[in-house]
């Protein structure tokens, strides 16, 4: 991918401004040199990395003096979540290791003494980490070093918004005093005003770490949606008093672009009625909601605090509050730390750090970020109802795929997400993706970058042909991101792969009657028929799962090809070429079991044959062998030994029944849960019929749990009194429930008189001699 960087780089100077995107990869590799920001601000290679983390014991003091630690949130997807709930639970334990009780209780001297015998122990705010950034200029913002907050944002913005609170209160104090004092003419109360206002700046030192000749940096920033509250608190509202005339027009120049500065003073919010509230909250997003309601509710708290309790709770907070502050050298060992731990919030995954790259560091516009990050937690959204028939397909100029869209939010969930993403990578990389800590991330991340890049060598192509044309006055091409990415890469794929899953062939277009015409009826079923038992047996057996990377992409292909052409010999060539092939060698993978790396090598080469256009493909045919390893293992397989085998044999049975049915010009039942039923049960009472048809041990047991002994049924729940007594397990009462069911090789079970050992082997065989006509793994060409 370095190399696909490197050309996507030249292309993207030559045409438009430089992407920050490919300037240096999200993550960076221990296998490469990495980049260091040196003292005077510029940038220089260093040695590779040697994975160091340090951990370091730091008081909230220190972590908050000066600019060695300033916080951003940029890899973590999380908004601000916590509400007035988790902010009680700190400021409680923090008052209570502060002042011995709650506050606002008696303040004598010997309460006082006692109290203050109760401080004796440290309060541990528990492990935050960090990653470093490389973009601190300390030509710009002095000595100092940025930091991405991997876990802890929670209780970092919490305690900002605590400090805060507690520096409104002193400087309010200050002034409230301030104007006591020259109304009496008394000195008392200025000198106490000094000191509150003295206090108060101290606060505001840390929260606003302000340097001579050197740019403003605040202690902590949000995303720029998240962050217009909690910037606005920071920053302080209250006139600045000790800035002489030009610095106060600066300010206020710099105000006049700042939308933080737009908003009412933070000390008139808790006066702000419902009305103002909502006009003031609407438009902003649910994390600067949280940050407004958690402000007031702090303030409102400590205001019920005397000055010496909020004194002495801000020496507790800033000299005996601490936190275990993990910096690891890249967020890679970030991940491992936070997911070894069960920590970042509640549920956080993989997936999730995907989406935060996707959205925000490979996409330009800010609102464009913020767009696709909504799209995504709507996809995302647990799934309620079935896809509605009436989202349509509509195709991007600049893609291939094509891209879902409807007036209604879809959502399939997270999980279908994370699948998609497993297998639309494993797909484009043609490599084996683990999905285990996390480090699905770096695949994900170099498929993506992979997808840019291709995308933009084609966007450049089309550039160069519009810029040869003189009489073009079309404006130039922008270049394919990450919002691109997820609506035509991802998105498309999740949407598909939760039909398949949930069997929605309906919604289907290259299975819709308006849009292919030519297809028939009964080849539709047979299609269907096809699509079904590969979701039965992917989805039922552990071996076969790595064909429903090809699957995949044969449905998102069909999809194209119906929506571009409505079908056609593209169409054509995916559904009655491959699909069978498909279809024939994820059996083999579930009877014969192969290992790991045959399985994908096996995928792997099905879709490079859909590549080649030219023709099937090669190495994708079976030989004779292979064609009879798999039927001797169909015929050797313990189906019924197992919950897995049963499923196979459901799945199997069941693809022969619609076999059958279609050949015989016969509908086919509607897709549904089946099972499947021991014929000769695996017990029965002394001296009834089957004893006397069974009566070799031996004979049973070899016969027991293989195929021919199963028949295929529709799960249905048996009523109690036929568990308990066995009332169905008598051949005649078998026969009864057979005739009942839609399947048809279950039907022909009720033309036998009986079933001994004889039956089941012709049975056994009957399949066998199925296997051939239901399953083609094609000829050499």
């Amino acid at each position: 991918t370095a190399v696909a960087a490197t050309a996507a780089v030249s292309y993207k100077t030559a045409l438009y401004q430089e992407l920050p995107f490919f300037a240096a990869p999200a993550f960076t590799s221990s296998t490469t040199p990495s980049t260091a920001t040196s003292s005077s601000g510029t940038i220089s290679q260093s040695s590779p990395p040697q994975s160091a983390t340090v951990t370091l014991r730091l008081p909230l003091g220190t972590l908050f003096d000066g600019r060695d630690y300033i916080f951003v949130t940029e890899s973590n997807v999380r908004g601000y979540e916590w509400t007035e709930k988790e902010t009680d639970i700190l400021l409680d334990d923090l008052m209570d290791a502060a002042l011995g009780t709650l506050g606002g209780q008696d303040t004598t001297a010997n309460n006082q003494q006692q109290q203050q015998q109760q401080i004796i122990t440290d309060y541990e705010l528990s492990q935050i980490v960090l990653v470093p950034t490389s973009d601190w200029d300390s030509n710009l913002l002095g000595l100092g070093s940025r930091y991405d907050v991997y876990d802890g944002q929670q209780r970092l913005v919490t305690l900002n918004l605590l400090l805060a609170s507690l520096r409104d209160s002193f400087q309010l104090e200050a002034t409230s005093s301030s104007s006591t004092s020259s109304l009496d003419g008394s000195g008392g109360n200025n000198k106490r005003s000094v000191a509150l206002k003295a206090t108060a700046n101290e606060i505001s030192s840390m929260l606003l770490p302000r340097k001579v000749r050197k740019e403003d940096v605040k202690r902590i920033t949000l995303r720029k949606r998240d962050n217009v509250l909690l910037e606005k608190i920071l920053v302080h509202n209250l006139d600045h008093e000790d800035e002489d005339d030009d610095e106060q027009q600066q300010q206020q120049e710099e105000d006049s672009t700042n939308k933080a500065a737009t908003l009412p003073p933070t000390n008139t919010w808790s006066k702000l009625s419902p009305k103002q509230k909502s006009t003031l909250l609407t438009p902003l997003s649910n994390a600067n909601t949280r940050i407004f309601h958690n402000f007031i509710h702090l303030t409102k708290r400590l205001s019920l605090l005397t000055t010496r309790e909020r004194l002495r709770l801000l020496d507790y907070i800033v000299e005996r509050v601490y936190l275990l502050v993990c910096i690891p050298e890249t967020s890679r060992i970030a991940r491992n730390i936070v997911m070894s731990q069960g920590r970042k919030g509640m549920d956080n995954e993989a997936v999730d750090d995907f989406k935060g790259l996707v959205c925000f560091r490979y996409t330009l516009d800010e609102d464009d970020m913020y767009q696709t990050f909504d799209q995504w937690d709507e996809l995302a959204a647990e799934p309620t109802i079935s896809i509605s028939s009436s989202s349509s397909i509509t195709n991007d100029s600049s893609s291939s795929p094509p891209s879902l869209s409807s007036s209604k939010p879809i959502a399939v969930g997270r999980d279908i997400i994370t699948s998609a993403c497993l297998l639309r990578a494993s797909a484009a990389l043609r490599t084996k993706i683990r999905s285990r800590g996390g480090d699905e991330v770096y695949e994900w991340e170099r498929w993506l970058r992979q997808e840019l890049w291709l995308q933009n060598q084609l966007l450049a192509k089309k550039q160069q042909q519009q810029d040869n044309n003189s009489k073009s006055t079309t404006d130039p091409l922008q270049p394919w991101q990450g919002k691109d990415f997820f609506a035509n890469k991802i998105q498309p794929a999740s949407i598909v792969l939760h039909k398949f899953r949930t069997r929605q062939w309906d919604e289907f277009t290259f299975l819709s009657k308006d849009v292919n015409k030519k297809m028939t009826k009964m080849e539709r079923s047979a299609v269907i028929a096809r699509f079904d038992f590969l979701r039965d047996v992917i989805m039922g057996v552990t071996s076969a799962k790595e064909a429903e990377i090809v699957v995949l992409d044969i449905l998102l292909r069909a999809e194209e090809e119906a929506m571009s052409n409505g079908g056609g010999s593209g169409l054509d060539r995916y559904l009655e070429k491959f699909l069978p092939l498909v279809e024939s060698w994820t059996l083999w993978m579930a009877l014969t079991r192969p290992s790991p790396m045959q399985r994908h090598a096996r995928v792997f080469s099905l879709l490079d044959a859909m590549d080649d256009v030219d023709s099937v493909g090669a190495g994708i045919f079976a030989d004779d062998d292979e064609m009879e390893n798999v039927k001797a293992a169909m015929d050797e397989y313990e189906f019924g030994a197992s919950a897995g085998g049963k499923r196979l044999a459901a799945a199997i049975l069941k693809r022969m029944s619609t076999h059958l049915m279609l050949e015989e010009k016969k509908g086919i039942p509607d897709g549904g849960d089946v099972s499947v039923d021991f014929i000769l049960p695996s017990k029965f009472a002394k001296g009834s019929e089957w004893e006397k048809q069974w009566p070799e041990e031996e004979e049973r047991v070899e016969w027991m749990n293989r195929i021919g002994n199963l028949a295929l049924v529709s799960s249905r729940p048996r009523s109690r009194t036929a568990k308990k007594k066995g009332a169905d397990s008598s051949w005649e009462q078998k026969c009864v429930n057979f005739k009942k069911e839609p399947w048809l090789l279950t039907r022909q079970l009720i033309e036998l008189d009986g079933w001994d050992a004889a039956a089941v082997q012709d049975q056994q065989k009957d399949i066998l001699s199925l296997t051939d006509l239901v399953w083609s793994f094609g000829t050499k060409e």
